[in-house]
């Protein structure tokens, strides 16, 4: 019972944040408002060495929309797939991705990434390294890659802002190889994940590959993200996955023989070489511990099944209808929201660390009462101030999305509140 009026209360969220978006943000990022995509390629951002020794050059090709003059823009950074043998920055499923993910107002990277070769993984198995530890260390490798590109674009936010992101809305996303690279991005951040992990010592490739930042370059940034996308990908285990981490959203054919859609085995080019826990059990686990996540199941379809001619509109559409109540419009240096009679909300800043600013001009002198939910309907924080402009202490709420409610005798206003 208690698990359902939860599930009310998320879908009355998720409706009243979408509700707000709305206004903030209008069609952008829902439909797609540019017909045009200009496209920056063979941009380099940092470099490593590969399993076999041979140092990678890493580049990625920049999309935005033709005429955009939006000073920050929330970015998404991809990843192809390839089983972690194969694929670049140029693979067809993922520029379509950012083309049409450009034309809707984001702007987004093709990364290309370290990889593992066939005679490389041979070599380890005839010198005793189990192929379950050759893909781990290949994963990690990757991972560490995908972070050096999120460093990259908050760097260049901090300096020469070449490419005018948001450094408060970064989100990675990818197909099958990538997508478990994006996951991994987001979720296996610290040492306590491994904790119920038995499969291998995560810890010994992760302390060999630079720590949990990796070493791929752009150093002193932060390789937090915003949110996830997986298309047919899975996390090494759901137990890296915490109640309070950033959302992900899936798509997932329930018949894939290559990335499993619960939980088995992966299978590279007929060979089993690792367990892993596929879109439907992570959407599961997300789930029971109240971690923002949907799922789409393909059914009876096989692997990268989201990218067929059939599949991929609606995919696009599933995806930015999932981001689309994340995304924050204004500044994030704050927001001045026009409420009804002229009156203008101001909340600031947002995101928000430890204290949230909250002013209100209005012609209703009275007791505004505030209320925070978390993003499964939970409130968190209740008071009323008899003050127009006053401030929270927000330190004690853990890092994510929030919904903020405030009301008087006249009216009621809600809007996104972002803790990191």
């Amino acid at each position: 019972m208690k698990k359902a009026i939860l599930s009310i209360l998320s879908l009355f969220l998720a409706t009243t944040q979408i509700a707000v978006a709305q206004n903030d943000c209008g069609d952008r990022f829902q439909t797609p408002i540019f017909s045009d995509v200009t496209v920056t390629q063979d941009v380099p951002y940092g470099s490593n060495t590969e399993a076999g020794g041979t140092l990678k050059d890493l580049k990625f090709d920049f999309y935005e929309p033709t005429g955009d003059d939006l000073e920050k823009r929330p970015l998404i950074i991809w990843a192809h797939g390839g089983s972690f043998l194969g694929g670049d920055e140029n693979s067809g499923d993922i520029v379509e991705l950012c083309e049409e993910f450009s034309k809707r107002g984001y702007v987004n990277a093709s990364i290309n990434y370290r990889l593992l070769s066939f005679p490389y993984i041979l070599g380890q198995i005839s010198a005793g390294v189990p192929i379950d530890e050759v893909f781990f260390d290949g994963v990690v490798k990757a991972v560490g890659d995908m972070r050096a590109a999120v460093r990259f674009f908050r760097q260049d936010a901090a300096t020469d802002n070449i490419y005018n992101i948001d450094p408060n809305q970064i989100y990675v996303g990818g197909a099958s190889a990538g997508a478990v690279m994006a996951i991994h991005t987001a979720y296996l951040t610290t040492e306590s994940d491994f904790d119920n992990y038995t499969a291998l010592d995560g810890m010994q490739y992760i302390n060999a590959n630079g720590g949990f930042e990796g070493d791929s370059g752009n150093d002193g940034y932060s390789s937090a993200v915003s949110g996830v996308v997986n298309l047919c990908g899975a996390a090494g285990s759901v137990d890296f996955i915490q109640a309070n981490e950033v959302p992900i959203v899936s798509i997932h054919g329930d018949a894939d023989n290559t990335v499993p859609y619960a939980t088995d085995l992966v299978s590279v080019s007929g060979f089993d070489v690792i367990e892993m826990d596929g879109s439907f059990t992570i959407n599961q686990h997300a789930n029971d511990i109240g971690l923002q996540s949907e799922l789409w199941t393909l059914p009876n379809q096989d692997h990268m099944a989201h990218s067929n001619a059939t599949n991929f509109p609606q995919t696009v559409e599933f995806v930015s209808e999932f981001l689309y109540p994340l995304i924050i419009c204004e500044d994030n240096t704050g927001i001045a929201e026009d409420m009804e009679n002229g009156e203008i909300l101001t909340v600031y800043p947002n995101p928000a660390e430890n204290i949230v600013n909250i002013s209100l001009e209005t012609n209703h002198i009275s007791t505004i009462h505030v209320s925070i939910y978390d993003n499964v309907g939970r409130l968190v924080k209740s008071f009323d101030s008899p003050q127009q402009n006053f401030s929270f202490d927000s330190s004690e709420l853990a890092a994510g999305i929030y919904h903020i409610n405030l009301s008087n005798e006249k009216q009621n206003i809600s809007r996104k509140l972002v803790i990191k």
